[in-house]
Parts: structure tokens; sequence; C-alpha cells
């Protein structure tokens, strides 16, 4: 699962189904549809304008033909609102009668999270240096005292 960074302040989590605003650690929990929805959108930025029965059939699968357009107009209204409380208004346009198209300019990239390095593994690669610095030492007085 991906993470994309939203307007250079909000993580968009696909894993966590999650929005973190980065400068004040809010966080909003959505639902899976929603999730999918937005990472659908995300993914198919660059196509333009994404067609509405293109984004059901994404969401539903075959049974998109019985989905009522409603719950995609729900689905997108939450999303909207969702993002807006992170301070991201206007990231999906609405085209009328042809679909929905992301917001060129709204930077939206994907996101790679800093590995956060625990104290076990800084202790082991510490360990490691030090014992390669004395060996070397070591190795050193050795060849040293030989020659003399």
């Amino acid at each position: 699962m991906k993470m994309y960074l939203i307007n250079n302040n909000c993580i968009f989590n696909e894993a966590q189904y999650e929005l973190k605003n980065t400068n004040n650690s809010q966080v909003i929990r959505m639902t899976a549809m929603r999730a999918k929805c937005l990472s659908y959108i995300i993914e198919h930025a660059e196509t333009g304008v994404i067609d509405r029965r293109q984004l059901s059939q994404a969401l539903w699968g075959n049974r998109s033909e019985f989905v009522s357009d409603a719950n995609l107009t729900q689905i997108l209204y939450l999303i909207r609102k969702d993002l807006k409380s992170m301070g991201i208004s206007d990231l999906i346009i609405t085209i009328p009668r042809q679909g929905i198209q992301v917001n060129s300019q709204i930077a939206m990239k994907l996101h790679e999270p800093v590995k956060k390095t625990s104290l076990k593994e800084v202790i082991a690669k510490s360990t490691k240096t030090l014992f390669t610095v004395a060996a070397s030492i070591l190795l050193t007085t050795t060849v040293f005292f030989n020659i003399h």
C-alpha cells in the first residue's frame, strides 16, 4: 500500500485509511470505500477527466450498474469534506456531465516515510563499528611491532 503527500502538509495512508496533517498531527480515519476512491483518484490524476462510470466500476466492480449515482456523489462529498478539514480545498473538481478531475495546482507525490532506527539497531551498528576500529588498531599495532 502506498502513502501520498498532498499539498505538502497532508499524508494519505492507503493501508490505514487515514489522512494525517503534518503540521498539527490531526488524523482523520476514512472508511475503506472512501480510501479506495481517493486512491483511485490520485492514481489516475494524470489521465485528466476521470469518468464517473469508470470510477464507479473501480469501486463497486460488476455491481456498479446497480449502485445509485448518489452513492458516488456522497463518497466524493465526504472525501472533499475530509480534505477541507485538513486545509485542502478543491483537490477534486467536478466536470459537469463528464466526471471529476484533480486540481493540478495542488501538489501530490508519493510519500516515502523516514525509517526510524531502533535503539537496538543503533547499538548493533555502533558495536560493529567499534569492533572494526579495534581490529584495525590491533592489526596496525601488530604490524608496527613486527617491523620494528
